[in-house]
């Protein structure tokens, strides 16, 4: 190392703090290396944060070798805050205290220039500031203009996230009904729901499982600090208006999910009765449909009382599989309320709706068995909505419509009146029949007393239990994507979707992998003697993949096991290892067919 010559010393600034002052009192000694025209104070290198001394004294600066020198120097250019700060930034590097830290670089005799810092001198500084988020997050952006596209006081006008303000929303593309509303994004809302504030804040809006109402729902859109206002008329209105705006189903369901807790609630199920013992936990006063629920098997027929870990998505799976076949419900395939005097007593109609919103919040099937017109109640209320024949499941009531409605003279229609007329009396649909156009008007009446007005009380108690978790508002806002899951079932499984829905994990041997996709297509292609949906029972516990996913990802292990295995709490099925492909298949088939044969037989087995 060589010093300059003081003249030119003088000209030459420290590679760290820019300067050329040569002040040893202030800057310590001044050290120049002409080989790599490098300039440096003795305290600029104390000081700096990413270097230390890894040289003998004699080499480099006092130990500091050049290489580390100009890595940090590189480093340091690249930090101009730390170049320009003044006083009012000048803190230790390693704590971020100020006040002890100058105190004791002045003591040191380091000397602080008492200015702002550089950057807020500059002209138009923190100009950044002044420029607001103007983009659309959304996964489906629905304006034609692109995520850009702002226009104020319209339906296109951005809409950012009151808490961090680095996400936003067109209006349309939201769920909001007002420009008033407050708006989270998907982050922040994680957070704000997960947050110990509002966890404490949630006691006091589920008191109990018997009253979940409307106002216990949580809004997607609405902000957890504020209160909501209550639904009316003209909150129909927006409601509706709002259901304009489409969303993915995944995404509103995982939405909702964000209303889970971590503290869980054990419930103990016997597949035997899957019923009864769901109601009894469900109705149990310390459950909480916001609680994490796990779930244990047990069997009333064993005398030690054991309890076996189970499978959420099965459970929840052979509850929707029950209450679709419950004397609730009454149709083929598209099913409609029943009028079941018992079970309205029992209030059980209520504890179907909240059974059923608590299955999809908590990653449940879709039920995939209501008619239109049931959920068109839903949405758009009995009132708005017209039945159809086909929601008719009484064959003798049917038969009534028909005849009136093939009717071909007045003589017809009131040959019908008078052969049914205790039942029209009874129902209230007497009218007198002057034309042969008042058939259309009879046949309207009795669709809309036998399908709507009859069971109105269960549709009310139904309506109240769907309410739970703010499911049913979720399905008033968006009934269009709603509407898929309620009233079709999945889609049918394929080989694609089975083998891209599975993550491979562990597999030792690649020749597994080859027979598993191989088999997954023989399946397919109807050569085994399982289907896609055994398959994915015997693995997860459903036979169709929930709305919101599986949670955790089914996975695929290769273990060396005789027969594969299906462990449905964790969603994971192991393969063995075989020879041939012909061993592979025989022990497939044979497993899972056998398997699900003796869980058939055990959920339908009821001791009496």
């Amino acid at each position: 190392m060589n010093e300059n010559k003081p003249d030119g010393s003088q000209t030459l600034a420290c590679v760290f703090c820019r300067k050329n002052d040569d002040c040893p009192n202030k800057y310590g000694e001044k050290k120049t290396n002409e080989k790599w025209n490098l300039t440096v104070h003795y305290y600029c290198l104390l000081m700096s944060s990413g270097i230390w001394q890894r040289g003998k004294e004699e080499e480099g600066v006092y130990g500091f070798l050049i290489e580390d020198i100009r890595k940090e120097v590189n480093r340091a250019s690249k930090l101009v805050q730390a170049i320009n700060a003044g006083v009012f930034f000048f803190r230790c590097t390693i704590c971020n205290n100020s006040d002890i830290f100058q105190k004791e670089m002045l003591r040191m005799g380091i000397h602080i220039p008492e200015k702002d810092a550089s950057w807020e001198l500059e002209e138009n500084a923190y100009q950044e500031l002044l420029q607001h988020y103007e983009r659309c997050d959304v996964r489906r952006c629905r304006c034609k203009e692109g995520r850009d596209y702002n226009a104020p006081n319209s339906k296109w006008e951005i809409k950012r996230c009151q808490c961090c303000g680095s996400s936003g929303t067109h209006l349309a593309c939201s769920s909001l009904r007002s420009w008033e509303q407050n708006w989270e994004c998907l982050e922040c809302r994680g957070i704000l729901y997960n947050s110990g504030s509002f966890q404490k804040a949630k006691k006091h809006t589920l008191p109990s499982t018997n009253n979940v109402g409307i106002n216990d729902c949580l809004l997607e859109e609405s902000s957890p600090k504020l209160p909501r206002q209550s639904p009316g008329a003209q909150g129909r209105d927006l409601l509706r208006q709002g259901s304009k705006f489409r969303r993915d189903i995944s995404t509103i369901i995982i939405e909702l999910g964000f209303q889970i807790i971590k503290k869980s609630k054990r419930l103990y199920i016997n597949k035997a009765d899957i019923w009864n013992s769901a109601l009894d936990g469900f109705r149990n006063q310390k459950f909480n449909p916001s609680y994490t629920i796990e779930v244990a098997y047990v069997n009333e027929n064993d005398n030690f009382g054991r309890e076996h870990p189970g499978s959420k998505h099965e459970f929840l799976s052979l509850l929707m599989q029950h209450l679709e076949n419950s004397a609730l419900f009454e149709g083929s395939l598209s099913k409609n309320l029943s009028l079941n005097s018992q079970a309205l007593k029992e209030n059980l109609y209520y504890e179907a709706g909240k059974m059923l919103a608590i299955s999809l919040v908590h990653g449940g099937p879709s039920p995939g068995f209501f008619s239109k017109t049931l959920f068109n109640c839903l949405v758009y209320g009995p009132e708005n909505t017209e039945p159809i024949l086909d929601d008719v499941s009484d064959f003798d009531v049917a038969q009534i419509i028909i005849r009136i409605n093939t009717a071909t003279n007045v003589a017809d229609l009131n040959s019908v009146m008078s052969e049914y007329y205790n039942y029209f009396e009874l129902i209230g649909c007497l009218r007198l029949i002057t034309s042969l156009s008042d058939k259309y008007i009879l046949a309207k009446d009795i669709l809309v007393y036998h399908v709507i007005k009859r069971v109105q009380a269960p549709f009310e108690s139904f309506k109240q239990g769907l309410k739970t978790l703010g499911v049913l508002e979720k399905i008033e806002t968006y009934p269009e994507a709603f509407y898929g899951i309620f009233c079709h079932k999945p889609e049918n499984l394929s080989a694609k979707i089975l083998s891209d829905l599975f993550t491979v994990h562990a597999l030792p041997d690649a020749q597994a992998l080859g027979f598993w996709n191989s088999y997954v297509q023989a399946v397919e292609d109807g050569k085994t003697a399982t289907t896609m949906e055994d398959i994915l029972i015997f693995a997860t516990g459903c036979n169709s993949i929930p709305p919101a996913g599986f949670k955790p990802t089914p996975s695929i292990e290769c273990l060396h096991v005789d027969f594969p295995v299906g462990n449905k709490c964790n969603n994971c099925l192991a393969l063995p290892i075989t020879n041939t492909y012909k061993e592979f298949q025989e022990k497939m088939d044979f497993s899972i067919r056998n398997t699900l044969r003796l869980e058939k037989e055990e959920s339908s087995h009821i001791e009496h």
